[in-house]
C-alpha cells in the first residue's frame, strides 16, 4: 500500500510543474579549498511552470574549470544583449552584458524532464532512491 502511495505521488507531481536543480557549482578541476559545490547536495531544487536553466560562465582557455548556476526560469523572455531580447525555447543562448570588456555567459534552457538542468547525475540518484525504498518496503 505504501509503495502505491509513493508511486502515485511521484506521478501526480510530474504533471503539475517542472522540478529543476537550484545550485551553484563548477565543471572540471578546481582547488578543493574553494567554495563547496552545492550541486552535490540532492535536496537543492525549485519548481517552475516555464523552464529549467543552466547558466555557465566560460573561462579563459587556460582555466581548468567552468563555473555554472542551475535554477528555475519563470519567464519566457531573455535579454541576450544591450537592447536585444528573444523568446526562450529549449536550447542555449549566448548572453553579453554592457561591461567593458563585455562579459559573456551561456544560458541553456530545457523543459523536457525534471532535473533537465543537472550535470547528469540526478537520474541515477532517483533510481537509487526508488530502489532503496522498494527494498526497504519488502
Amino acid at each position: 500500500m505504501l509503495l502505491i502511495l509513493f508511486t502515485s505521488t511521484l506521478f501526480l507531481n510530474l504533471g503539475n510543474s517542472l522540478i529543476c536543480h537550484q545550485c551553484e557549482g563548477w565543471r572540471g578541476a578546481k582547488e578543493q579549498s574553494e567554495k563547496e559545490n552545492s550541486c552535490w547536495k540532492l535536496n537543492n531544487n525549485c519548481e517552475t511552470s516555464v523552464y529549467c536553466v543552466k547558466i555557465t560562465e566560460p573561462m579563459s582557455s587556460s582555466a581548468t574549470y567552468e563555473p555554472f548556476k542551475s535554477e528555475c526560469w519563470r519567464q519566457n523572455i531573455l535579454v541576450v544583449g544591450p537592447g536585444n531580447s528573444t523568446v526562450v525555447e529549449n536550447g542555449c543562448y549566448d548572453v553579453i552584458d554592457q561591461a567593458v570588456p563585455p562579459k559573456k555567459w551561456k544560458y541553456c534552457f530545457c523543459d523536457t524532464a525534471d532535473y533537465c538542468n543537472s550535470e547528469g547525475h540526478a537520474g541515477i540518484f532517483m533510481v537509487l532512491a526508488i530502489f532503496i525504498f522498494i527494498i526497504d518496503y519488502l
